[in-house]
Parts: C-alpha cells; sequence; structure tokens
C-alpha cells in the first residue's frame, strides 16, 4: 500500500534537465537559474590548528542562490566544487596540490560507489571532474522585491559542504537561498568530543548567518536548517539557539541516534525549545533508535520518514551524480530514493518557510512511491520520556514511567533493549536491562545482554550469573557459550 507523504504534492514538475553528462538525473529542477559564489574569511576570535601553524579560524562560505531570468553565466564543472575541498584550511594551496587532492578524492568516493552501489566501472574520476555542475558563477541574483527564505546546511563529520550539491543546487532553482561552512572541530579539523564539536559547528554557523548579513548585505524571509550526520547535531543545538529559525530537516542526524545523550549535556539544549516544525528523513535500520529528538520535541508539526534503500551513508548527493553520468540508462535505487529525498526536502521547506506570493506550487504534484520513501508513524513518548529522565540522573521518575508504560515498552521490538544500545552510560544501561529481566525474567536475551554489560564494566561475577541463567533458558545458543568462556578467562 503507497504512503502518501502530504507536503511532496507541493514539489514541482516544472522543467526537465536537459544537461548532458552528470546532470542527466529525473530530479526535476525548479524555474531558477542556480548561481553559486564562496567567500573566504577568518574569524579571529578563534584559533585553528593547521599542520605546524596557528591561524585565525579560516572559514570558505558556500552560497547557492536563485538567479536573475536566463542569466549568461559561467557553467560551473564538479571539479570546482571538489577543488574547494582542498582549500577549506589554506586558501593559498597550490594548483597542483589542488588537483592531486581532487583527482584523488573523487577516484576514492567512485571506487567505493563502483564496490558497494553498483555504479558503473567505466565511470571514471576525471570524467565526474570534468563534468558540468547545474550552477553558474558570475550570474546574479534574483529580485522578486521581497526577500527570498535562506537555508543553512550543516555538512557531517570534517566534512565539506558540496558532499550534498545537487541538493542545494535543487533547492535554489526553486527559489531558496542556501549558506554553508565545512565542519570542523573546536580548533582544527579534527572533531572528537560530541559536545566540543558540535558547538564550534553551531558557531560557524552562526558566523557565517552574521558574515551573510553584515558583509554581503543580504535579507531573507525566513530562515531554515537541514544537516546530515553529525550536522544534525549542530541544526538542533543552532535551533534551540536562535529563535528565527522556523523549519528544521534532519538528514540521518545524529541527534536521533547515540549522539543525542552528549547533546543533553549541551548547556544550550533545551527541548522546551524546540518547538518549530520538524522533518527527520532516517535510514533503512529499523529497530535501531527510539528517535529520542522526534519523541521528545514539543512541535506538533513534526514527520519522519524512512529511506528503505539507503543505509547512513547513502544521504549525500555524490551517489546521485556518479550514478547520473553513466552512459547506462538504469537507475539505481539508493539514486531514485536521493531524488525522492530532495522532494521531501522542498516539499517541507516550502510549506514552511515560503510566501505563496512567491510562486504557486500547489498544482505541480508528483506522486510519491513507498518503494523509495515512507512516512512513519511514531509514539513513543514514554520511551524518550524515560531516556529523558535517565539523561537526568532521575532514576524514581525513570522508575515510574517503566511501571506505568511496562506493557508498551516490551511489545514487538524490545524499546528499553534499544534505548539501552544507544546509551554510553554502563551503569544507566545495567539499570535498564535490570528491568527487562525483572519484568521478562524469561527472556534468555534479557539475561544475555545484562551479563553482556557486565563483563564490558568488569564486574566478572555478576555477569557470569546473569550467563548462566541465559544458558539454563537457552543451553544450545553458542553466543552465551562464548561469552561465558571469555568472562571466565577474565577470574
Amino acid at each position: 500500500m503507497k504512503t502518501y507523504i502530504s507536503f511532496l504534492s507541493l514539489a514541482f514538475l516544472l522543467l526537465s534537465v536537459s544537461r548532458n553528462d552528470c546532470n542527466a538525473s529525473d530530479l526535476v529542477f525548479g524555474p531558477y537559474e542556480v548561481g553559486f559564489s564562496t567567500y573566504k574569511t577568518y574569524d579571529d576570535s578563534r584559533f585553528y590548528i593547521r599542520g605546524e601553524d596557528t591561524i585565525s579560524r579560516p572559514l570558505l562560505i558556500h552560497f547557492w542562490y536563485p538567479a536573475q531570468g536566463k542569466s549568461i553565466g559561467h557553467t560551473l564543472d564538479f571539479k570546482h566544487y571538489i577543488d574547494l575541498i582542498a582549500l577549506r584550511e589554506d586558501f593559498g594551496k597550490s594548483t597542483s596540490d589542488i588537483d592531486n587532492n581532487s583527482f584523488y578524492y573523487v577516484k576514492a568516493y567512485s571506487d567505493f560507489a563502483k564496490s558497494n552501489f553498483g555504479l558503473d566501472t567505466s565511470t571514471s574520476a576525471q570524467m565526474i571532474l570534468d563534468s558540468p555542475v547545474y550552477a553558474k558563477n558570475g550570474i546574479p541574483p534574483l529580485q522578486t522585491g521581497s526577500e527570498l527564505p535562506l537555508l543553512i546546511y550543516a555538512p557531517s563529520n570534517s566534512k565539506a559542504s558540496v558532499q550534498n550539491h545537487m541538493l542545494c543546487e535543487y533547492l535554489a532553482s526553486h527559489g531558496f537561498m542556501i549558506l554553508s561552512v565545512a565542519s570542523a572541530g573546536p580548533n582544527s579539523i579534527q572533531r572528537e568530543k560530541i559536545e566540543e564539536s558540535t558547538m564550534a559547528q553551531v558557531t560557524d554557523m552562526e558566523y557565517i548567518l552574521s558574515y551573510c548579513e553584515d558583509s554581503l548585505g543580504i535579507n531573507y524571509a525566513s530562515l531554515g536548517l537541514f544537516g546530515y550526520s553529525s550536522g544534525g547535531n549542530a541544526i538542533t543545538i543552532f535551533q534551540m539557539r536562535n529563535e528565527q529559525v522556523g523549519a528544521v530537516l534532519s538528514l540521518d542526524g545524529g541527534q536521533e541516534y547515540g549522539a543525542y545523550m552528549g547533546l543533553y549535556n549541551i548547556p544550550d539544549f533545551n527541548l522546551n525549545k524546540a518547538n518549530v516544525p520538524y522533518c527527520s528523513i532516517v535510514n533503512n535500520y529499523e529497530n535501531f533508535s527510539i528517535y529520542p529528538l522526534y519523541n521528545s520535541i514539543l512541535s506538533t508539526e513534526k514527520y519522519i520518514y524512512r529511506m528503505p534503500h539507503l543505509d547512513h551513508n547513502g544521504f549525500i548527493s555524490y551517489w546521485l551524480y556518479f550514478d547520473s553520468c553513466s552512459p547506462d540508462s538504469m537507475k539505481s535505487s539508493f539514486s531514485l530514493s536521493t531524488e525522492y529525498l530532495s522532494e521531501c526536502a522542498l516539499g517541507f521547506f516550502s510549506k514552511y518557510l515560503k510566501s505563496e506570493s512567491l510562486l504557486d506550487e500547489s498544482k505541480y504534484t508528483r506522486t510519491p512511491d513507498s518503494t523509495y520513501i515512507q512516512r512513519v508513524e511514531l509514539n513513543q513518548g514514554s520511551i524518550a520520556a524515560i531516556c529523558n529522565a535517565l539523561l537526568n540522573n532521575d532514576l524514581s521518575v525513570a522508575s515510574r514511567l517503566v511501571d506505568d508504560q511496562n506493557n508498551e515498552l516490551f511489545e514487538g521490538a524490545n524499546q528499553l533493549n534499544i534505548l539501552a544500545r544507544m546509551l554510553n552510560n554502563k551503569d544507566l544501561v545495567i539499570w535498564l536491562y535490570q528491568k527487562s529481566v525483572e519484568y521478562h525474567p524469561e527472556s534468555w536475551e534479557n539475561h544475555y545482554n545484562l551479563g553482556y554489560i557486565y563483563k564490558e564494566k568488569g564486574e566478572t561475577l555478576l555477569a557470569k550469573n546473569a550467563l548462566l541463567t541465559a544458558l539454563e533458558l537457552n543451553p544450545d545458543n553458542t553466543d552465551i557459550t562464548d561469552l561465558l568462556n571469555e568472562v571466565n578467562k577474565m577470574e
């Protein structure tokens, strides 16, 4: 049965992309030409370690925008985007270094796509680099008589903004401005601690927004955020710190997985401020998360979609772009998935950030296909409340919630066990597994899980007792005996 996505009907079916090479996808771009510019600046308030040097923090700002009319400009090739990756820390890097970096970067990614996604092996790295992208440079921005909506994109862990260039171009072609900067840690490209790295990215986003307003003189009608992976952590905190944000889109963001536990410790984390429309598009791993942010936020306008053909690595534009370079007319499932994801993003942001006077999008429809994108109905407020109580170190509240909702928590996939796998505090995990054993002592898995975490914590006697109980319940299970042997060796 097909799942219909209410706001996908807002997506355009206007103009087919007729460009050659790697723009030969079925993704339908909008009526506007797309301009692209970069701006080099430094944040003098923060130091940055580059090799052996300490410098002011470099920020290479990326800006996609809808252009005025059918402007004459220079069509960019993919290499122009990839070259920016080499420049992100060193604006003066030599041409030869940039060329080498770009070639081997694309080769590594295309080889990965050939091995993992079935990309046409005849598609070479040089072919990809030389192919045109949709954007042009040197063309003036659209003048509408009123401001356009602005989106800020937060890339994934230490990655550059061009990882989702097609999505940025696609949204710009439909009347959005997109601002972005590469992801980095607090004082170098390295990102280690979730809290510090997230705040570094949030500060970068706030800096480039101020730069856009003050130095570029760009005004905007509304503000939205989208981020991929660890970029999802940054957009979560940014929204909580900035009241002008009107909508948030997460592309398999870390805040819906284990990173939520780290975000909870950030002083600016405040669920009472998570009150704007929110859309989370997640990977194909079911029973992997309790989706703690989605189930905790106050907003009543929230959506969650699953991409059945995408794992976590699938939420970037490279794969669609590479696949579109192939002369093979057969489209891969991950390319089709990326197209539906892009239309979902357009529909969501159009619904919540666009003025009706800008463009009448309601007359354009495209039937969504649940083969590639599925609306998920979640009602897991109880497990999210337990999670938040545990993160607040309030075991009495958590215990009462478990006691009140035990039937719901143990139906189907064991929500308590899913939460336990997401937590990084072993004492809290032990508490959850003890609750699981208390309510379902007949389950060997519950005793096995408890024994495993006792073993990880170094509590060998408790681990042994739990595993022996699991073995009594399931005497032929080799996983139990293997773990029990490991525990015996620890004594």
